[in-house]
């Protein structure tokens, strides 16, 4: 009788050398393609703020050169429903994006050039980046949406312009008008806050809007390749935050590897003339933080390469 043959199969001691193996394998190669997915990440959203730039030079460009208010509120005379930057962008054609919400009212949030890749989805209403204490903060990392003029013209971005707001306290101390060499904040784009809860009754934006100073050209900007048209962000403005690291903070450091204690990180930031670079926001944090400069000032660190004020053009 011949004899039966006996398939060999692998023992459990060379199965645990293959499994290991494997993991080896996969513990060496998942932090290169993690690294590989944010740099295509990056790369992706340095496009997207290259179409927003060349979207707002157009509006400029068929507005005589006037650039676009950042936010207005509703209710005033001029803007009766409100109006947001990458709204109008979107409803006046000059870039396309997902925009609107569905029958129960959830934003829509497709791709787009408002979505950066590294950022996150979130929850209705909106965005919390207000109360962002860093830059690489989880909440800076969120979008913001206005249902302006009405929900179904809105957008969601995970970018800000640079804007300052334009309100009585400003206005009044000349601080967010140009030109003005005391200025302190006078960056390229004015959000029109309203101003009925400080009692003032102008009637919204309106006071804003007629302030000599607070339109912006783009004849304000002299130096296009140094001066900061957008980046990664989710707040309406800047703004210093009691207890944060202040203006900084309004910057969304989401790309790259953590910096100053996981504080801060990269932004992708676009200038006027139209080209995009990638930056930290730690020397931004470490100068006001350090006690070398304070808020407004603090931005003014890096100003032969990155300029956030008019007034640093000089």
């Amino acid at each position: 009788m011949p004899k039966s043959r006996r398939t060999k199969g692998f023992t459990l001691v060379e199965l645990l050398v293959v499994i290991g193996i494997i993991a080896l394998l996969v513990a060496i190669l998942l932090p290169a393609l993690s690294k590989a997915k944010e740099q295509a990440n990056t790369a992706k959203c340095a496009s997207n703020l290259r179409q927003i730039s060349m979207a707002i030079l157009m509006y400029a460009a068929d507005n005589k050169g006037k650039l676009p208010l950042a936010v207005a509120g509703r209710g005033d005379t001029n803007y009766t429903q409100g109006w947001f930057w990458s709204n109008e962008l979107v409803r006046q054609g000059y870039i396309n994006a997902m925009h609107g919400v569905d029958s129960k009212g959830k934003q829509f949030s497709g791709d787009s050039a408002f979505r950066c890749p590294s950022g996150i989805d979130e929850a209705l209403p909106g965005f919390s980046g207000f109360g962002a204490l860093y830059p690489r903060q989880g909440q800076n990392q969120q979008c913001v949406w206005a249902g302006w003029p009405t929900n179904a013209d809105g957008v969601r971005t995970w970018y800000a312009l640079n804007c300052i707001t334009g309100e009585h306290g400003t206005i009044d101390k000349g601080y967010a008008q140009y030109p003005n060499k005391n200025a302190s904040i006078d960056a390229p784009f004015v959000w029109a806050n309203t101003h009925e809860s400080a009692g003032k009754g102008d009637g919204g934006c309106d006071l804003t809007i007629g302030t000599p100073g607070m339109t912006r050209t783009l004849s304000n900007i002299r130096r296009s390749a140094l001066v900061v048209m957008a980046f990664d962000g989710n707040a309406y403005n800047w703004s210093t935050i009691a207890g944060s690291t202040g203006y900084s903070a309004r910057i969304s450091g989401r790309h790259g590897k953590a910096l100053n204690d996981g504080k801060d990180g990269w932004f992708n930031c676009a200038f006027f003339d139209g080209h995009v670079t990638l930056q930290s926001t730690e020397p931004y944090t470490i100068a006001h933080t350090s006690g070398v400069a304070k808020d407004a000032k603090a931005m003014s660190v890096n100003k032969n390469e990155t300029i956030f004020w008019l007034h640093d053009q000089y």
